[in-house]
């Protein structure tokens, strides 16, 4: 495999250690250095440092990956290691303090999962502030954006439930019932924004509305 730049010994590849480095390289990973290697990909994204294909594209490899040597093209170009980390396994997110528990709870996570909690008490106001505030393409900016979208689509939903609830004669059951359901999907993706996933929730799958862009 090439080496990053930043390499020590330009020229030089880990298989420059001879058979010993290609058996290093060659080793089988364990599934705590996936793990490690998707957290540390998560927290990337998080923080706007991979876009949104390049994310998908790297998370693809680390979860194909089997041997050391594929987890290092996953991370290849990202993260800059020496020649002889390569060659032992210590690229990019083998080490635990690559990715050290405080990193994983980093503002941009909780300023995601505040744009959607927001929702709950102040409608659209509070994503589209953390989306004004949010530098674009960031995590916060794109959950902001699902969020402010989210809203939009519990509020028209939240009239059509009102709409035929009095034609039908059905009373505020039918709202309430609705609204504990928006709060509950508020909810999780709030705590899913907070763990820095990439997902959506059902209402913005089965109505995707996208009133500010969520890229």
């Amino acid at each position: 495999m090439p080496m990053p730049s930043g390499s020590p010994i330009p020229g030089f590849t880990p298989e420059s250690f001879g058979a010993a480095g290609r058996d290093l390289l060659d080793a089988p990973i364990t599934e705590e250095q996936r793990q490690r290697s998707e957290r540390y990909l998560q927290d990337a994204y998080a923080e706007g440092r991979l876009s949104h294909e390049e994310f998908g594209r790297r998370i693809d490899k680390v979860l194909r990956a089997r041997t050391r040597r594929e987890l290092n093209a996953a991370l290849e170009g990202f993260v800059k290691a020496g020649l002889a980390s390569q060659v032992v396994g210590q690229f990019g997110a083998y080490p635990s303090v690559v990715v050290p528990r405080e990193v994983r709870r980093r503002a941009g996570r909780w300023a995601g999962a505040a744009a959607h909690w927001s929702g709950a008490f102040t409608w659209i106001v509070g994503p589209a502030a953390v989306y004004a505030l949010s530098k674009p393409h960031s995590y916060p900016h794109r959950e902001a954006a699902k969020a402010f979208n989210t809203q939009i689509a519990i509020a028209i939903v939240s009239a059509l439930v009102v709409g035929f609830s009095a034609l039908l004669g059905l009373g505020w059951i039918p709202f309430a019932v609705w609204s504990a359901l928006a709060l509950v999907l508020i909810v999780v993706s709030g705590l899913n924004a907070s763990d820095g996933k990439d997902s959506r929730n059902v209402l913005q799958r089965v109505l995707p509305i996208r009133v500010l862009d969520e890229k």
